[in-house]
């Protein structure tokens, strides 16, 4: 009760604050999404569904940020393309939803099925439409407002404390022994845990962390030496901790791509340290080591030997999960409909999760695809695909570009946050995540706000221009 009692006056305050300052309120909102989604936060006030602390600071900082930005006389700086494709991304994201409320009876019948009440069409709304412009607004709201150093570095600190947060809250609930116990058993504890101490599911933490790690450590170009050691270090090691109990494997394997990224693209000293980090974790995580080699041995497979293979000693349906079973249905359903795709939720609509059901029990349950790409290629088709895959492409582009830009150190540590961050959900997005924004999307959005913003100004410079930003 306390605490409530404590988040609701600094929510308050920051409601009110957020009419004097609307950027750094901005910056407050993505801070709290570190206990935002934690189960004792309350979810509604007065008993008005969607009106929570979260909800009201977003509502305030949004109506100020509108209502102020033409008074501080603000222009929209982003670059034509990019507006183009922002554009076309929401539009597919409001057809879809415009599709899957015109026609979703195979929904109805697949709640029918499990004995469930299907969601009305104002949850619909809100968890399709609103909840996906919601996530992205805090991160483009910053874009707009970071226009000088004290800023930027007041967007970044947040932005990393954010994850930092997250990180601490995953190792209280899961205990550092956690460590010690099988990488099958440690990912069921993960499964538990974590959702209902956290808040976010086990994929969305694995996935953050792994690209929170880079993030933190491409901080160290902006800090001394001295901070380097107390700040960076320390957090870098929180946040890998918190990785390895989530038990998640693309995570750990996404941490290994970046790193190997970053070592050849920038710090190759760093490589020197690859096996020791190696001998590191085979010691201390040895969970970590089994997590990743689940499925390559035919004992890890006995609860699955009704699924015949032709290497005993390869168990696709344990590596993969049980993709294996869904993903050939999935890519059916797109070559029927390759173009526009099926609408929102479409695996559930078209009956594919139902016939999984059916065919191979209740235990597999596969509400989606588990795969980004196929999911917005099944709801969106090639065409609604073109844009968003584009711009996803583009900010590869621009933060490479800044990151492997050495005549600031502003450029490097910008183009390797957003770096982190994107190639951790695009990596991530092979085996789970989703193209519709939500929360645990949060920290990337904001990386790409603030590679925007740098992107811009760089440009600025180069055509000769002042940059309170770049020059501090």
């Amino acid at each position: 009760m306390i605490r409530i009692t404590l988040l609701t006056l600094l929510v308050a305050y920051l409601s009110a604050y957020a009419w004097k300052d609307w950027f750094r309120a901005a910056c407050w909102l993505v801070l709290l999404m570190a206990i935002f989604e934690h189960p004792d936060m309350p979810k509604s006030i007065g008993g008005v569904p969607g009106l929570n602390h979260w909800n009201f600071l977003f509502i305030n900082t949004v109506l100020s940020w509108y209502s102020n930005r033409k008074k501080e006389k603000l222009t929209w700086e982003m670059p034509q393309i990019v507006n183009t494709l922002f554009f076309l991304y929401a539009f597919f994201i409001f057809i879809s939803l415009i599709r899957y409320l015109y026609d979703h009876s195979g929904v109805i019948e697949l709640f029918a099925t499990i004995g469930a009440p299907p969601p009305g069409a104002i949850n619909d709304i809100n968890e399709y439409l609103i909840n996906c412009f919601k996530w992205v607004l805090p991160g483009m709201i910053i874009f707009d407002g970071c226009r000088n150093r004290k800023q930027y570095d007041f967007a970044i600190g947040t932005l990393a404390l954010m994850l930092i947060l997250l990180a601490l809250q995953v190792i209280k609930a899961m205990k550092l022994g956690s460590l010690t116990i099988g990488g099958d058993a440690l990912q069921h504890k993960a499964a538990k845990i974590i959702s209902n101490s956290v808040g976010y599911h086990r994929v969305n933490i694995s996935m953050m962390m792994s690209g929170a790690f880079w993030v933190i450590f491409c901080l160290k170009e902006l800090v001394s030496t001295k901070h380097y050691w107390l700040l960076i270090l320390p957090s870098c090691f929180i946040v890998f901790l918190a990785m390895a109990l989530t038990g998640g494997r693309t995570g750990y394997v996404t941490w290994a791509i970046l790193g190997i990224f970053y070592c050849l693209f920038k710090w190759r000293k760093y490589i020197l340290l690859a096996p020791l980090m190696f001998l590191a974790i085979t010691m201390f995580v040895p969970s970590a080591i089994e997590r990743l080699g689940f499925g390559f041995s035919s004992e890890q497979s006995a609860g699955t030997q009704d699924i015949e293979f032709e290497n005993e000693e390869v168990n696709l349906y344990e590596i993969t999960s049980g993709r294996n079973l869904m993903w050939p249905l999935v890519w059916k359903s797109i070559k029927d409909a390759p173009f526009f795709g099926s609408g929102r939720e479409a695996m559930q609509n078209l009956g594919i999760t139902l016939k999984i059901k059916r065919d191979y029990g209740e235990a597999e349950n596969f509400p989606h695809p588990h795969n980004a790409y196929l999911q917005w290629l099944q709801d969106n088709g090639f065409v609604g695909a073109a844009p968003v895959f584009l711009l996803y492409l583009l900010l590869l582009k621009y933060s490479l570009s800044l990151f492997r830009d050495n005549s600031e150190k502003i450029y490097v540590v910008t183009g390797g946050v957003s770096l982190a961050l994107l190639l951790a959900f695009l990596i991530a997005s092979s085996g789970s995540q989703t193209f519709y924004p939500r929360e645990g999307a949060v920290a990337m959005w904001v990386g790409i706000g603030l590679l925007l913003r740098v992107y811009i100004e760089r440009s600025k410079k180069r055509s000769g221009k002042n940059s309170p930003l770049i020059d501090g």
